[in-house]
Order: structure tokens, then C-alpha cells, then sequence
């Protein structure tokens, strides 16, 4: 892959995935099968495709997809981390977390939601960073992996050029190309002429 133009491609695709998988709110749509990575492997995917002339490989998409995860996965963390120092994003997590045990019958499970919210309410932010870290690096190992399959699609999807019959053989006229050996001389014929050369004058 290295005479494609692959570096935009992946850092579009891989800004998109980071910053959605970490927004809150919008990173929920990453609970359907990590959904946000499979389109930004997908968009980086399609950008290759697109600057590209000739048709993208599978294992093409594949590795600009897993560049985009490595890029989303740095963007993950970086911002993640960040959220959990500041606190911000902790109110968010905690309502949803109400409404889920508020959705349960179950009083157990509300109980052990509740105490979940108020240890994360009294953790300083080390405490947090600590506790947190291992499954954000859990998730960027996902991240490269979910990519990587958005590539495959990706490719899959949008490169249509593979399907089309090789262009045809250039025609080229009479004593073309140049270079081309030109057809030999004629041989005059006849008792008493030149055999096998040009005419005498």
C-alpha cells in the first residue's frame, strides 16, 4: 500500500471513530456491534477508493481501516482520560445509569447500580484514571480490530471497478509505434534482374 494515498484517508476515517466512540450520548451507538468504527473504517475505506486509479485490494481496505483504529483508539484515549480527570461526562453516565436500574424490577440489581454511582461519585480523579484504565485499553484494542473490518467492508461496498473488463489494446496504425520494423523492401523478380534487393536504377 505504500503508493496509495492512504494517510488522509486514515485520519479522516480514524478522527471520525475516536470522537464519536467518546462523545457522550453519541458514543452509545458503539453498544450496536462498535457501529462508529465500522464506519470510519468504511469512510476510510471509500476516500483510498476514491483516490485511487486503480482498483482497491481487500487486504488495501483492511490496512488503511486498521490505521484509521490505531489513529481512533489514540483519540479514544487521549479524550477519555481527559473526561475522567475533569469529571466531565460523570453527571451523564450516572443518569443513564438511574434510568437503567429505574427500567429493572429487580432491586438487587438497583442496589448494586446505586452503589456503583456513589463510589464513582467519591473517587478522586487518579482514583478514576486508575480504575478506568485497563478497560479503555481494552477498548482500543477493539478499536483496531473493528476498523479493520470496516475496511473490509468498505472496500466491499464501494469499489465497483474491480467488475469492469480490462480496457482493450491500443490499435495502432501502419508503422506505428515508432520503432516499429517497417515491411521489407520488394524483391524484383524476373531473368536478369537484382534477386533479393531494390530495383536497379
Amino acid at each position: 500500500m505504500n503508493e496509495l494515498d492512504w494517510k488522509q484517508p486514515a485520519l479522516v476515517g480514524g478522527v471520525i471513530a475516536g470522537l464519536l466512540s467518546v462523545i457522550p450520548g453519541l458514543s452509545l451507538v458503539n453498544c450496536c456491534f462498535c457501529a462508529w468504527l465500522l464506519v470510519g473504517g468504511a469512510v476510510a475505506a471509500k476516500m483510498l477508493i476514491d483516490r485511487t486509479q486503480r482498483p482497491v485490494k481487500s487486504g488495501e481496505g483492511a490496512q488503511v481501516g486498521a490505521i484509521a483504529g490505531l489513529i481512533a483508539a489514540g483519540i479514544y484515549l487521549v479524550l477519555s482520560l481527559a473526561l475522567l480527570v475533569f469529571g466531565i461526562g460523570q453527571k451523564f453516565t450516572q443518569d443513564l445509569l438511574n434510568r437503567i436500574a429505574g427500567s429493572s424490577g429487580n432491586p438487587d440489581f438497583q442496589e448494586m447500580i446505586q452503589k456503583v454511582i456513589e463510589a464513582s461519585a467519591n473517587q478522586t480523579p487518579a482514583q478514576r484514571l486508575v480504575s478506568a484504565l485497563p478497560g479503555l485499553i481494552m477498548f482500543a484494542v477493539l478499536f483496531v480490530g473493528f476498523s479493520t473490518l470496516g475496511g473490509l467492508l468498505g472496500v466491499a461496498l464501494f469499489e465497483k471497478r474491480r467488475d469492469q473488463p480490462p480496457p482493450p489494446p491500443p490499435q495502432y496504425p501502419p508503422g506505428y509505434p515508432p520503432n516499429y520494423p517497417p515491411n521489407p523492401p520488394p524483391q524484383s523478380g524476373g531473368p536478369g534482374g537484382d534477386q533479393g534487393g531494390w530495383p536497379s536504377a
